[in-house]
């Protein structure tokens, strides 16, 4: 299937009720001490973390506004002849903040106590924001316990997320039962009560969406997440695709100090308690152990001297963060089935474990003989899930008008945690396999003070897949029943065993998706226009397999 998404924004909005969701917006006035307005002034946003530096003037108002500024730390510079400089130092904005910042400048040679910024000097509610919604800040991704340690479940702390409608999460896994899931594309969470199946998924404001399962294509390290956002209602149409809610991962990006974390998540099944199903049939506790090693580094790109004509110094030019993970899972599932005691030497099948409790089955009457004795069958299975998860991003500045920046992500997935127990032996075991790619590309161009143009591309790769685990082997198919004898009896069991390489309930998807995204940015005076376009070509394939 292909197909090609077109939209488009033209706005012209006042100040009060403008919105830019993935960027930053400052705005103010500067006056003199004595409550003069100060045309002409200076103002230079200055991000720490890299040092770029985006510079303005006041307006005949003494009014300034600096838009498509890069959530993160700045300082804030404001200078006028004749005025002695005044700075505000390491202000934090997040994504979609608007702030009122206003200065007040001093005469040249007045001694003045250097000026301190505390919480209190910005308003703890943005009077200007008219969306609703909530951030997942730099200090809360480092703070809060994730022991998914997935990004996507922190948005769970902010008001109005709810789990998808029909969730089977945290439910006890009885794992020699087929554990009940959620329905194909019901989604993974909703929003002020709005449809799971429709939230728009981004990173780096560019799509990341699983549109088939309703669900993210890729989730990057919580160590390479700078903030989380979610918008529930009164998104523009350029956050569109979505009657849920829209969901940005704002990846990290290097700075002028090379920074190196190394960490290592464990965990293990020392204080779990065993299943009601596994208590019932005399089996202990199944083992569970996961092991989660990985690495950040990140700091200015250089290639040292004895690199000859390739040796670059990127300090305050061109910078790098690296986050990689290798989560582990060991799981176990119990296969609880019943086989027959008699082997046939035409399809091979291991012997009961339990031949005491052998018992007659009926067979259908075109068949040899009238009765079969079964006996159970029960043995642990290893079920283990690894996961690889790299992410790059570099930053480039060209110079101080012109910066851009690459992300490289990459996820390689192999779970057979999905599989509860139940009637399949070893080698039918299937396993839900999931790869991803996306290169993507984000320029921002400030053509002048009151003009920026941001333009984002994107190549995206899925392969999800239920893939059977074994191959070439005759898949063997034996219904039984074993009723009830009493009331309350608790060991009737009626099933299918399923042997070989079966690929029944397999399935096969490749997406491609190429996005290409242009906003222009405009300001004159208390007006703002913004205009743009969003063009998507997917390209998906689906194949549904069985056993013939």
């Amino acid at each position: 299937m292909g197909s090609l998404l077109l939209a488009s924004n033209l706005a012209r909005t006042a100040t009060a009720s403008a919105q830019d969701l993935d960027n930053v917006t400052i705005n103010g006035s500067v006056s003199d001490q004595n409550g003069a307005v100060i045309p002409g002034a200076t103002i230079e946003a200055i991000l720490v973390r890299t040092g770029t530096a985006r510079t303005t003037v006041t307006d005949d108002e003494g009014r300034y506004r600096i838009i498509q500024l890069e959530p993160g730390a700045y300082n804030l510079r404001v200078s006028f002849t004749g005025f002695a400089p005044l700075e505000k130092r390491e202000l934090s904005f997040v994504a979609g903040k608007n702030a009122q910042l206003d200065f007040t400048l001093l005469p040249e040679g007045v001694t003045v106590d250097p000026v301190v910024v505390t919480a209190t000097d910005t308003p703890a509610v943005d009077t200007t924001r008219t969306v609703v919604g909530g951030t997942v800040t730099t200090h809360e991704v480092e703070s809060l316990p994730d022991a998914t340690r997935s990004p996507l479940d922190l948005i769970f702390t902010l008001p109005g997320v709810s789990e998808e409608a029909l969730s089977t999460r945290d439910l006890a896994e009885d794992r020699n039962t087929s554990n009940a899931n959620t329905p194909e594309e019901a989604g993974t969470f909703s929003l002020s009560g709005g449809p799971a199946y429709s939230n728009n998924i981004t990173i780096d404001g560019l799509d990341n969406n699983d549109d088939r399962a309703a669900r993210e294509r890729f989730q990057p390290s919580v160590e390479a997440v700078e903030e989380v956002q979610i918008i529930t209602n009164q998104f523009s149409a350029e956050y569109g695709r979505a009657s849920g809610g829209r969901i940005n991962i704002r990846t990290r990006g290097g700075s002028n100090k090379y920074h190196g974390r190394g960490f290592y998540f464990f965990r293990d099944d020392w204080l779990n308690a065993n299943t009601f199903n596994n208590k019932r049939i005399g089996v202990s506790r199944l083992p569970l152990t996961e092991h989660d090693p990985g690495f950040t580094l990140s700091g200015p790109l250089t290639l040292p001297k004895f690199f000859g004509p390739l040796s670059y110094d990127g300090h305050n030019r061109t910078f790098f963060f690296t986050a990689y993970e290798y989560d582990t899972i060991l799981d176990s599932a119990l296969t609880n089935t019943f086989v027959p005691v008699q082997q046939n030497s035409v399809f091979p099948l291991p012997a009961p474990t339990l031949l005491a409790n052998k018992r007659l089955e009926a067979v259908p009457t075109n068949s040899l003989s009238s009765q079969v004795e079964i006996a159970p069958f029960l043995q642990g299975l290893s079920t283990p899930q690894r996961n690889h998860i790299f992410t790059t991003r570099v930053d480039h500045k060209f110079n101080d008008l012109h910066n851009g920046s690459f992300l490289l992500q990459l996820g390689r997935l192999t779970n057979l945690r999905q599989f509860g127990g139940g009637d399949r032996l070893a080698e039918a075991l299937q396993a839900t396999t999931r790869g991803t790619d996306a290169i993507s590309y984000s320029d921002n161009y400030v053509l002048s003070p009151k003009a920026v143009n941001q333009a984002r591309v994107q190549l995206s790769r899925l392969t999800p897949a239920v893939e059977a685990r074994s191959s070439g082997s005759p898949v063997a198919l034996i219904d039984y029943d074993y009723p009830a004898q009493f009331v309350g009896d608790t060991s009737a069991q009626t099933g299918t065993l399923i042997a070989g390489s079966s690929t029944t309930n397999a399935t096969d998807r490749r997406e491609n998706r190429i996005q290409f995204q242009d906003i222009f940015a405009y300001i004159s005076g208390a007006h703002s226009l913004k205009l743009g376009g969003d063009a998507q070509q997917i390209k998906s394939t689906f194949i549904d397999l069985s056993d013939a």
